[in-house]
């Protein structure tokens, strides 16, 4: 989606909005009273919050707030062993982004006790993050496969393990912590590259749990998915999710021909049995 707004110009609108309506349903009028703006640049706005998930047109010129929140991740939010990692990794100044099951621990299926860190790190600064990463008590391994962080896991105290992989994106990362949106795009490539020992019906559990939680912004998944060059694979899970989950249409599109990495994840109703 090509945005006309800024993102900092629709967020403000936004915020603007819900503060003076609450939780209510409100009409472009009302709307175009709380803004102070023209019918068309508020007709805009409505349109691109639409998009975002961040409302719903339930009506004729009639808006209601989604009711699912946004998701909430920051350093504060994540987990013990995850915050003692991050810190270790801020204090060294290193630029990082922690990712998959660090910031997607709550939309797990399963009770997960032991699960391996994730971090990105920016290209050149492998060896120094190894270093930080072990001098603050973890284990830290780069660019390992499946098999290799499944050996590690059996040999290793829970929740130590590190993966360690490097990177020049650090778009959809705020303060060294991924998005909700960047982690799933990256938790969805690491298992089906077979790089991270996460069973692929639970990923699309997770993808479910998530979707359904909270409101994503699917622009902010797509980008990403598209920098990474696999914004297809994204696509074709939004369209299989299409009729058990209220996804706004602007981001269902009958992606192409299922690769081989889609073909190997059972559909959600297998994933749920």
């Amino acid at each position: 989606m090509n945005k006309t707004l800024s993102e900092h110009r629709l967020r403000a609108a936004f915020s603007q909005l819900k503060k003076a309506i609450g939780g209510y349903g409100f009409t472009v009028a009302d709307a175009e009273k709380v803004l102070d703006l023209s019918k068309r640049s508020v007709s805009l706005i409505l349109s691109e919050l639409v998009e975002e998930g961040l409302i719903v047109r339930t009506g004729r010129g009639i808006y209601a707030f989604s009711e699912k929140p946004s998701p909430l991740v920051s350093p504060e939010t994540l987990l013990e062993d995850s915050r003692k990692l991050y810190r270790a990794l801020e204090d060294k100044g290193i630029q990082f982004a922690l990712s998959c099951l660090d910031i997607l621990a709550d939309y797990t299926h399963l009770i997960l006790r032991r699960y391996p860190h994730f971090c990105w790190v920016l290209t050149g600064s492998e060896d120094w993050a190894m270093e930080v990463v072990e001098a603050a008590g973890f284990v830290p391994l780069r660019n390992p496969n499946s098999d290799q962080l499944t050996i590690a896991l059996d040999l290793t105290p829970a929740n130590e393990l590190t993966v360690i992989r490097k990177t020049t994106i650090f778009y959809a990362v705020d303060d060294g912590v991924a998005s909700v949106e960047r982690a799933l795009v990256d938790l969805h490539y690491e298992v089906t590259r077979d790089r991270y020992p996460l069973d692929a019906a639970e990923l699309i559990r997770m993808y479910y749990n998530a979707l359904t939680a909270v409101s994503l912004e699917y622009p902010k998944m797509l980008r990403y998915a598209g920098l990474r060059r696999f914004r297809s694979e994204i696509e074709w899970v939004l369209w299989k999710f299409k009729d058990r989950i209220d996804i706004p249409s602007t981001y269902i599109k009958k992606p192409q021909s299922p690769n081989k990495f889609i073909r190997q994840l059972p559909s959600l109703d297998e994933a749920l049995r």
